[in-house]
């Protein structure tokens, strides 16, 4: 596929550097737009997030990335349905109604994804962003969800390492072959 109406996602725990590297993608190439996060249109919504989100909370945030991801142009977007998920497993581990919808709602849209670039924690301190958690056993157990659901939904992606600076040059990389 080219570039045209591509559809990029960096997935990751929160604080792992997503935003970063959207904003040093929409630099670069300039035609992709960047999505708005879900999360922050929640929390201005009047929605609580992490710990204190409740299922009402999460099933907004279904119905929002779900729109936010069926713009029809080239974009990237620092969050998707693959966060959400794992967000929603972990918050949410007894609530298998939750659970089940929000995979039959959520999976299906993970084959539209163009591009998938996943950005482990632990490279960097997380900065308190006023919306997020900055509790790194928190950003471990997302990982790992996150890391699950890559696996267990077969989604092919690309481990995205190093400084922001690395970063950027693997992805352009990445995209002169797109």
């Amino acid at each position: 596929m080219g570039r045209n109406n591509m559809k990029i996602v960096i997935t990751g725990a929160q604080g792992v550097g997503k935003t970063t590297l959207a904003k040093q993608i929409n630099k670069h190439f300039p035609d992709f737009k960047i999505l708005p996060e879900a999360a922050r249109l929640a929390v201005e919504a009047g929605y609580k997030l992490d710990y204190i989100a409740t299922a009402e909370t999460e099933l907004w945030l279904i119905a929002k990335q779900i729109e936010l991801e069926s713009i029809e142009s080239k974009w990237v977007a620092d969050r998707c349905g693959i966060d959400l998920l794992a967000y929603i497993h972990h918050l949410f581990s007894d609530e298998s109604f939750l659970i089940e919808f929000a995979t039959k709602t959520l999976v299906p849209k993970f084959s539209k994804y163009d591009l998938v670039l996943y950005l482990p924690s632990g490279q960097f301190a997380i900065e308190d962003d006023g919306v997020r958690t900055t509790d790194i056993k928190f950003q471990q157990a997302i990982d790992e969800r996150i890391r699950d659901i890559l696996e267990k939904h077969k989604i092919p992606f690309v481990k995205i390492v190093g400084s922001p600076e690395e970063r950027l040059v693997r992805v352009k990389n990445l995209l002169a072959f797109k």
